[in-house]
């Protein structure tokens, strides 16, 4: 029974931090990266030539954040009720970010930044990069309460063990 314990909060610290990071380097790119290179569209995007910089951070950070939403929705099987309903919230907006980030953001991304728009029309990027901006704030809320879901399972954990060991 302690070693489960122990795993479920190794497993919740990591999605914690992993989320904190994911979630950091995320603002970074909307505060600070987009609009470098979509501040004059379509003109921006077109003369953009660097590619698509945030693919280095997020090609590491972003499998990591997959796994341990994963990997938190398995032990949350094993925490008491409390906990669990938080730690399901957490690892279920975690891998919906994850899911939108491949099949919504990371094309959009490719089309635009990464090939300068190559083969789109002036309105094509224009509306691509306004979808990506404008949902991009959709997915800062999943990461943001999934951060917040995971802290709060995580303190909700410690006060059960802490308490009464109703693990």
């Amino acid at each position: 029974m302690k070693k489960r314990i122990l795993l479920t909060t190794v497993i919740l610290w990591l999605f914690i931090l992993s989320a904190g990071i994911i979630t950091g380097g995320s603002i970074f790119e909307g505060v600070v990266l987009t609009p470098l290179w979509s501040h004059a569209l379509p003109d921006s995007v077109r003369q953009w030539p660097y590619g698509t910089i945030q693919s280095k951070f997020f090609a590491v950070v972003t499998p990591l954040y997959a796994l341990l939403s994963l990997a938190l929705l398995i032990a949350s099987h094993w925490m008491a009720a409390q906990p669990r309903k938080w730690a399901r919230v957490a690892g279920l907006f975690g891998l919906i970010v994850v899911i939108a980030t491949f099949t919504f953001f990371f094309p959009i991304l490719q089309k635009t930044e990464g090939a300068q728009g190559a083969g789109l029309s002036g309105e094509e990027i224009t509306r691509l990069v306004n979808q990506f901006k404008t949902w991009h704030w959709g997915r800062w809320a999943l990461l943001i309460g999934s951060w917040l879901a995971g802290l709060r399972a995580l303190s909700l954990s410690e006060k059960l063990s802490a308490g009464d060991n109703a693990w």
